[in-house]
């Protein structure tokens, strides 16, 4: 897991660190300004990440295209004018400006305007479409420039980011995201949410119906697959991917044969297998390592999702 903290009064070296974590770029204060006040954090693990950066000052940022990542930017505070691909879109709380990798940006950052900035590698936001598609895509994933953030699906994404940020901020061997797969699950989790949540080149692929000849046995392999695998890095994304078709068309068959989606299903059955581990824990093994060895990264929610399906708290099955 990557970490770097910065915080610094000199225009020169805040345009070099940011540009150590980003990319070279120009970096301009606002007229008759001669420094900023640079306070930057910014933590990595895979292909995601979340920086928070604020200049202090009004500032004007021009990087080149980006080539190797995506950015998802929100203000916490202020507002900040972007143009990008064409586009030009006014950024604040409410709205996020996203950066793809294909063209430069040019974006004034108004006085006290921090960020929370989410970064996506371009190869994981490859990847994770064609596990949606079910199959990969030659030409570039473009996102739309503005994304609104109050929309719920945005707001269930932004959730995701702010348990990322909390997580990577933690000392070291005390995150949950030390765990390569733990890590590699939420990752693929944010971008398919991101892809989902927001427009984008691929976005009407996406929404077409999904058709399968015989939907009751792709479902019955579906869940073979599921039932065989749940305690690993699974997610339906790989699941459908193993069965080579869209997630779509796997989500559509779950709900025409069982009522349900492949999601629920995959975490009934970790939660059902949560529950046999509970029960049959040798003294002194703890819920969070079982959470966590059944696929479950976000603790308080394991705890709601199995109180709902069994009737009580993981701890009282534990002590039984």
């Amino acid at each position: 897991m990557d970490a770097v903290t910065v915080r610094t009064d000199d225009v020169d070296q805040a345009r070099a660190e940011v540009g150590r974590v980003f990319c070279p770029h120009r970096l301009t204060p606002q007229a008759g300004v001669h420094a900023v006040q640079l306070r930057m954090a910014a933590h990595r693990v895979g292909g995601v990440g979340v920086i928070d950066l604020d200049y202090g000052q009004a500032v004007r940022i021009q990087p080149p295209a980006l080539e190797s990542f995506y950015l998802v930017q929100v203000p916490q505070a202020g507002s900040t004018e972007v143009r990008h691909a064409g586009g030009t879109v006014t950024s604040t709380p409410e709205v996020a400006s996203v950066l793809s990798p294909h063209d430069p940006s040019d974006m004034r950052w108004s006085e006290g305007s921090p960020h929370r900035i989410f970064y996506a590698d371009r190869r994981s936001v490859d990847r994770e479409i064609a596990r949606l598609l079910g199959h990969p895509v030659d030409d570039p994933i473009r996102l739309d420039i503005g994304m609104a953030m109050t929309t719920p699906r945005a707001q269930a994404w932004a959730r995701g980011v702010a348990f990322l940020a909390d997580e990577l901020a933690q000392p070291t061997d005390a995150s949950l995201f030390d765990h390569p797969q733990v890590a590699a699950r939420f990752e693929q989790g944010l971008i398919g949410q991101l892809l989902l949540a927001h427009r984008h080149s691929h976005s009407d692929l996406l929404a077409e119906p999904g058709h399968h000849a015989n939907p009751g046995r792709l479902v019955r392999r579906a869940c073979t697959l599921i039932a065989d695998h749940h305690g690993e890095a699974l997610t339906v994304g790989d699941v459908a991917e193993a069965l080579r078709v869209s997630v779509r068309t796997l989500q559509d068959c779950f709900r025409r044969e069982l009522r349900t989606t492949p999601t629920a299903y995959l975490r009934a059955c970790r939660l059902d297998a949560a529950q046999r581990s509970l029960r049959a824990a040798e003294p002194g093994v703890s819920v969070t390592t079982i959470a966590l060895r059944h696929g479950f990264v976000h603790l308080g929610r394991f705890a709601t999702e199995y109180r709902s399906r069994f009737g009580e708290s993981p701890s009282a099955t534990l002590r039984r």
